[in-house]
């Protein structure tokens, strides 16, 4: 056991938590010679805004280094330019510090698992007058900061980290040191930034001292876990580094095998026969012993040792008991997510046996990979548990298992099916309120049901996975899995895998929907609408295939097919004499693929068609979903002259005056809107003030949905620009329209 713990490094977590007890048992003030200067609540209510003024950092170094500190260190980032001006009053500070102020560099991996890394550094007017210090963390599994690096290379230079430069102390590049988290945060001295800058703190405080500013203020974020002391300022993290340093020894940290083969001695000396009550009183006080035996060499020589193996080794030599202890800790593991501690689908499995007429119900997360993307694997987590305690509770405290990333279950008997959809009813009431994971986050759950009679449990959990996700499709709260669900999704997985032939057989093809407009009363243009008629299914509904094709991620070959038809349909109404605008939806799936955005690009430069006849539709949700990317991605297409439209307006949660940072140049006003205007009065005022706001913006509007002449009438009272729907006409193949537009032309002539 000694040597299994040695060579897996098993037995980390727990000298870590023994390191935390010793560190309170030596806990000690600070030396005083290193002192933080925090941006604090106060300081921020006084400036007023974030980030700070460069100009307000400039004069902090003006007043330090007047002061007479040894070191100015800063842990702010300063790698975004910002006005000219406050840039060049900092510039000038840190020049008349003489180039001794260290400002802050990281590296840092770009994602989760990624091998590529992003960095950062201050701008160059900083750093020609400045020192540059790597201020990583390094963050163990479970998020707490325990160890620093001495050095990192960042832009391919070796930098020593900032910690180090303090402490003065001498850089190894990659290397890293423990914490020592025997000092007391609170005993290193602390100023506010506003009293250093007004002059508040007395004359030679600063004198001589190293002096680290941060962030304090819990609105500012920089603020990690910690062993001993809970969340603390990242500021405070690296001072503590450099009082570590300032001890004037790197600590080390020592092999346990020395360690375990003292232990190993003890056992063979205890273990002798007819020494029963000295081999317990010996293994036990050991075992009390071990876990101090460091606290030696961390005060004295500034070095641990690793005590799991040893004290491994001596609580396997009490017996089968440990043995057994050990046994059932591996089949807890086994049956446990090991994300958030909840049962698995292997305890699921174990469970379903004492329910013989069970079935199972899956709740499921929706859109679960873009709500962690955004919080991070740890509230990701915490997100998970507070969800499974909601249902738990309202669940009359069921066991909820984790069965995949996104999916919670419970098990019912056959028996409770009766009440099963008003309680599903009241769980959807529960999660209504946002839950809370570090930050609150509405969580949308749909749920799935099937009877787990005579079919492997886990493919029963699957069909009720199934059975969820075609809830979210559908917009119910939950579906009940039947036979012909499974049928249904051997049939869509057989749709997607015949896309690429169906696309090149012209199986796929485009009609288009007229666009009227209501000051010329002439067909404009027309939005390009996917169509499949299969050789044997027939035709197939566009919200059958196209959901699963964005899921299934061939979007893109889809919508290049769909646009690269709509430019030549359109060139091919041009050389019949009719100057006509095409229209074609881009899926949201597609607004962060950089190549179909480079590829849209080239397609358009190089159809002949005139780029000012070209709307790309993209709907108000999709836009909002990741604002940045969609700018980026509406900015380079309207920067080919191509209109860009805001579909399904009024159905998302965002405002027309947030919409309007979008490159947009034309709003769609849903039809749910639209087909009510002439019976329900808050339409109407929903869609009077859209029009006369979004002129007010520059913006033309259409609108979608027009079924008879009144709608159509009112729109056009309303200064609507632009209208499409079955009264003005139905989607219809290219020859069709274009047999359209010359009757109109013909009607009017």
């Amino acid at each position: 056991m000694g040597a299994l713990v040695l060579l897996s490094g098993v037995g980390e977590s727990l000298d870590q938590q023994f390191r935390s007890s010793r560190d309170s048992l030596r806990s000690h003030a600070a030396s005083g010679e290193v002192h933080v200067v925090e941006i604090d609540a106060r300081s921020l209510d006084r400036i007023g805004r974030w980030p700070l003024p460069r100009s307000v950092h400039g004069a902090l170094i003006d007043q330090l280094h007047d002061a007479g500190a040894r070191s100015i260190a800063f842990d702010v980032d300063f790698s975004a330019v910002s006005e000219p001006s406050e840039d060049a009053k900092m510039a000038a500070a840190l020049k008349r510090a003489g180039g001794s102020v260290i400002l802050p560099t990281i590296s840092r991996a770009a994602g989760s698992g990624s091998a590529e890394f992003n960095e950062s550094a201050p701008i160059k007017p900083f750093r020609d007058h400045a020192f540059l210090g790597a201020v990583n963390v390094v963050p163990d599994t479970d998020g707490f900061i325990r160890r620093m690096l001495l050095g990192v290379e960042t832009f391919g230079v070796p930098r020593p980290a900032l910690p180090t430069l303090l402490a003065e102390s001498t850089a190894k590049i990659g290397q890293s040191f423990d914490v020592d988290y025997a000092i007391e945060p609170s005993s290193i001295p602390r100023h506010s930034l506003i009293d250093v800058i007004d002059g508040k703190v007395l004359a030679g405080a600063l004198a001589g001292k190293r002096v680290i500013i941060g962030g304090t203020a819990i609105e500012i974020g920089d603020r990690y876990p910690v062993p001993r002391y809970g969340v603390i300022p990242g500021v405070v993290i690296q001072a503590l580094a450099a009082e570590t340093l300032l001890k004037g020894k790197v600590p080390e940290t020592w092999n346990g095998a020395w360690l375990l083969g003292m232990v190993l001695l003890l056992t063979g000396w205890t273990l002798r026969p007819g020494l029963r009550a000295r081999r317990i009183s010996a293994l036990a006080g050991a075992a009390v012993a071990i876990p101090m035996l460091p606290i030696v060499p961390e005060a004295f020589f500034a070095a641990t040792v690793a005590v799991a193996p040893a004290l491994a080794a001596a609580l396997a030599a009490v017996g089968i008991a440990a043995a057994g202890i050990l046994a059932d800790r591996a089949r807890e593991r086994a049956l446990t997510d090991p994300d958030t501690g909840l049962p698995n689908t292997r305890a699921l499995v174990a469970s379903i046996r004492s329910l013989p007429r069970a079935s199972i119900v899956v709740a499921r997360i929706d859109r679960f990979a873009a709500i962690a993307s955004g919080l991070g694997p740890d509230a990701a987590g915490k997100l998970i548990l507070r969800v499974a305690d909601r249902l738990r509770y309202a669940n009359g405290e069921r066991d909820i298992f984790r069965t995949d990333e996104a999916s919670l279950a419970w098990l019912e008997d056959a028996g409770e099916e009766a009440t099963l959809g008003q309680r599903l009813d009241a769980l959807a009431a529960v999660m209504r309120a946002p839950v809370e994971c570090g930050r609150p986050v509405d969580v949308p759950l749909t749920f799935g049901h099937v009877r787990a009679d005579g079919q492997d449990t886990k493919q029963a959990v699957a069909n009720a996975t199934l059975a969820a996700q075609q809830a979210s499709r559908k917009g119910t709260r939950w579906e009940s899995f039947t036979e012909a669900d499974g049928a249904a999704a051997d049939w869509q997985l057989s749709l997607v895998g015949e896309l690429k032939t169906a696309l090149a057989s012209g199986e796929i093809h485009n009609w288009y929907q007229p666009k009227l407009d209501l000051i010329s009363g002439e067909v404009v243009g027309a939005e390009a609408l996917v169509r499949w008629v299969h050789p044997t299914r027939g035709a197939i509904m566009p919200d059958s295939f196209i959901p699963l094709i964005e899921e299934h991620g061939r979007a893109r070959d889809l919508t290049a097919h769909v646009i690269g038809q709509a430019l030549q349909d359109a060139l091919d109404w041009q050389a019949s004499g009719f100057t006509l605008g095409v229209a074609v939806n881009v899926s949201a799936t597609l607004l962060a693929d950089h190549e179909f955005i480079e590829m849209v690009g080239q397609t358009l430069q190089a159809s002949g068609l005139p780029t000012s006849r070209v709307t790309i539709e993209v709907t108000e949700s999709a836009a909002m979903n990741d604002p940045k990317r969609a700018i980026a991605a509406l900015e380079s297409w309207s920067a080919l002259g191509v209109s860009i439209s805001i579909d399904d307006y009024g159905t998302g949660q965002s405002s027309l005056a947030y919409l309007q940072k979008l490159p947009a140049t034309e709003l769609k006003i849903d039809k749910s809107f639209v087909q009510t205007i002439g019976s329900d009065r808050r339409n109407a005022i929903m869609v009077r003030s859209t029009v006369a706001l979004a002129h007010e913006l520059g913006m033309r509007v259409v609108a979608e949905g027009i079924e008879d002449a009144e709608c159509l009438q009112l729109l056009s009272e309303m200064g609507c620009d632009t209208a499409q729907g079955y009264h003005i006409g139905r989607p219809m193949s290219a020859s069709m329209f274009a047999a359209f537009v010359a009757e109109r032309s013909r009607r009017a002539a």
